[in-house]
């Protein structure tokens, strides 16, 4: 069972689906091999703790919902649920969803020479961009916030969640107004962009738990 999910017929007609949508190739792979691991985590669910099976699931969760899958709280609940949890990110959590954000935010430092302080360089991934996919989407959120005449409103909601958000250096600030922003336009936003800019709290209090 484990083979027909990792190689021969069925694999190359998911790629070929995937590809029609998905024409860069780095893509393409990333998304075969997260439909791979679903596959497989469904086929085995009953063996797994249902946390371990959502956690697996979750890229998939608002496209096709899965067996436990519950309609989201209204926006309003949802940011007041995530205000209510930001300030209680301490210690290696918060540095977990810091690490998240910048790696999100930041575009990669171009690699030192090669053999510079003895260290090899290990080429970079190319293809997909996090940074730039981050950019985009907050970019998004601003324009569609001003068309529809909602943008001092997501401004109270960037000014709260970055008051609730710890101050204590490791950056995270903004990126809690931005995480809110994305929450208070889920309603008139691609959900894939919502989920991006929210990811850097997903392993904190996941998206699906503000209800």
């Amino acid at each position: 069972m484990v083979n027909a999910f990792t190689s021969g017929f069925r694999v190359t007609q998911v790629q070929t689906a995937i590809s029609k949508s998905l024409p860069e190739p780095s893509a393409t792979s990333a998304a075969l091999e997260s439909a791979q691991v679903v596959a497989l985590g469904i086929l085995v669910r009953e063996q797994m703790e249902p946390a371990q099976f959502e956690a697996v699931y979750r890229p998939f969760a608002t496209i096709l919902p899965g067996p436990t899958y519950r309609a989201p709280a209204p926006i309003d609940q949802q940011i007041a649920v995530f205000l209510r949890r930001l300030p209680g990110l301490k210690g290696e959590v918060e540095a977990e969803v810091s690490t998240v954000a910048k790696a999100l935010s930041q575009p990669p430092k171009p690699a030192s020479p090669a053999g510079a302080g003895g260290v090899p360089v290990i080429a970079a991934v190319t293809g997909l961009d996090p940074a730039v996919n981050y950019t985009a989407a907050w970019k998004e959120v601003i324009s569609t916030a001003t068309q529809i005449g909602r943008t001092q409103a997501l401004r109270v909601m960037q000014d709260s969640a970055e008051q609730a958000a710890p101050h204590d250096g490791l950056g995270i600030v903004g990126f809690a107004g931005v995480a809110a922003g994305a929450i208070f336009m889920r309603d008139v936003l691609p959900i894939e962009k919502v989920l991006l800019l929210y990811e850097p709290f997903a392993s904190a209090f996941p998206y699906e738990s503000l209800a």
